[in-house]
């Protein structure tokens, strides 16, 4: 079920609204003043990025720059703090 933007002509707002069936004979009313005289506009989309695609985006830099501000952070350090690079030892039963 999209939502959709409409420009209400009775209260001058753009106001969104919920459109259960895709029929374009669909006449929707402004939730904000019950007006019938909404026109449909053209609005923004978004669109859901996953994690790496945002870590893929970072500056090349910034694992350096991090590292520079807290070199106990970094992740050299972490792994060999926690043996991060250890093998994993099954658990004996």
């Amino acid at each position: 079920m999209p939502i959709y933007e409409y420009a209400c002509l009775g209260c001058k707002r753009v106001v969104n609204v919920l459109v259960r069936t895709m029929n374009s004979k669909a006449n929707p009313k402004c939730p904000a003043c019950g007006s019938a005289k909404v026109h449909r506009i053209i609005s923004n989309f978004a669109f859901h990025q996953s994690i790496l695609s945002k870590m893929e985006q970072l500056d090349p830099k910034y694992d350096k720059m991090i590292d520079a501000a807290s070199p106990d952070l970094s992740f050299d350090n972490l792994v060999k703090k926690y043996k991060l690079d250890a093998p994993i030892k099954p658990d004996k039963k």
